[in-house]
């Protein structure tokens, strides 16, 4: 199994970088596809997924916004 994973053992030990960033951005658009679901252009999807990382706080003008 070592020799399997060799090459990103020795990526990890020289940069000590992991893949949770990717997994977070993968998380964001998992909810996006989500939340967008039955909208087929991709600038809906595009703009679902800027709203969502955003975390804009819609409260100040929409006392209904949660």
């Amino acid at each position: 199994m070592i020799r399997r994973h060799f090459d990103g053992i020795i990526a990890w030990t020289q940069t000590r970088q992991t893949n949770g960033f990717i997994e977070a951005i993968n998380g964001l658009f998992q909810a996006a596809k989500r939340k967008a679901r039955g909208y087929t252009r991709f600038e809906t999807m595009r703009t679902v997924l800027f709203l969502i990382a955003g975390k804009l706080d819609f409260s100040s003008f929409n006392p209904h916004a949660s």
